[in-house]
């Protein structure tokens, strides 16, 4: 099956580059692309993939795991003997951090903003089995979550610790996440000639960007004609745009490769966010329950759920070609039903 066209690298060449990046293996690759017969019936779409990185092997499994895989690599290389990270109290992040730390053997300092879910179910449960040092700042929100904890870390410095921290808003941490996307891309062109026939689109949940331009960049760089639709499930399209195309282009500019995405290049939806980040919508709720129901996979509220009915709304409308498969990147978050288990057993 040809899918190539002006080809920047080859997959060769980029495995090359990202061998020369620090990396530590924490996950189990590659992990699967499987067909999803019933659930396409089901909506009327054509022929449906998804991309198994919820089986990417570490804590439950998740697309942090690739993106961890660079960044611990890069603490053990800079000699850190600790890992700071902050989100929500149901990071899919944090709860994947702490399980690389304890399998490298770091110290994890995580700091959580409170609010929605905060009880100890779900990710914040594994944090505390995994080992990590967790503080929920209940008057923290996720906006203003990072600036919380900087004296934290600061004091952990001043204690001569020397922690890494994880956060998709300073440029060596976030440059190391979409090392771990560029991966994912090369991983999959090699999985591509087992479809009937290339795919037209690849759906890819877009949160904070870094997974969505690691992955979209990796697409362009090995010439695939395959459009990399982002779902967002925070941002407006326009912004998270703007902000998907910037970071591609400073991993382009840091791997020295012709990766960069212009914002024209870039494709988001803004429109199944709901009412904010965190919260359930209808639509996401149905896709869990009709991806449960015909193809035994499970999906998250926050993230994927969100993704599949973009999806879902898409192939119901007919806009999506009818022949051509589309394929789905799951990244995880599969811990996060267990705590979200009244939205969701209200909507089965």
């Amino acid at each position: 099956m040809a899918v190539q066209s002006a080809q920047i690298l080859s997959q060769d060449e980029l495995a090359a580059k990202l061998a020369e990046q620090p990396r530590v293996e924490l996950g189990t690759f590659p992990t699967p692309l499987d067909a999803c017969p019933r659930l396409s019936e089901a909506v009327g779409g054509p022929p449906l993939y998804i991309k198994r990185d919820d089986l990417t092997g570490l804590a439950l499994g998740g697309n942090k795991t690739r993106n961890l895989e660079f960044q611990i690599g890069s603490a053990i290389a800079q000699g850190c003997d600790s890992v700071v990270a902050g989100a929500d109290a149901q990071s899919n992040q944090c709860r994947q951090a702490s399980a690389a730390c304890a399998k490298v053997g770091l110290d994890c300092f995580l700091v959580l903003s409170g609010g929605l879910h905060t009880e100890l179910q779900g990710n914040l449960l594994l944090d505390h089995i995994f080992g990590a040092d967790v503080t929920v700042l209940e008057d923290a929100t996720i906006d203003n979550l990072q600036e919380r904890i900087d004296p934290i870390e600061a004091e952990l410095r001043a204690q001569g610790r020397k922690p890494y921290r994880i956060t998709s808003m300073y440029p060596e941490p976030a440059l190391r996440a979409m090392c771990g996307y560029l991966s994912c891309a090369l991983e999959l062109s090699t999985q591509l000639s087992s479809l009937p026939q290339p795919p037209s689109t690849i759906f890819i949940t877009s949160g904070s960007g870094t997974t969505h331009a690691g992955f979209a960049a990796g697409i362009k760089v090995l010439g695939l004609p395959i459009k990399v639709v982002g779902i967002s499930i925070k941002e407006p399209a326009d912004e998270q745009r703007e902000n998907v195309a910037a970071r591609s282009q400073r991993l382009a500019e840091q791997l020295e490769i012709p990766c960069g995405l212009s914002e024209d290049e870039v494709h988001v939806s803004g429109d199944y966010i709901g009412e904010k980040y965190g919260l359930t919508t209808p639509e996401g709720l149905e896709a869990i329950r009709l991806t449960a129901q015909h193809e035994g996979i499970l999906l998250d509220p926050v993230y994927t759920g969100k993704t599949m009915a973009g999806i879902i709304a898409m192939a119901r409308a007919g806009e999506l070609p009818a022949e051509q498969p589309v394929i789905m990147v799951h990244t995880g978050g599969i811990p996060a039903i267990f705590a979200y288990h009244e939205e969701i057993m209200s909507a089965l």
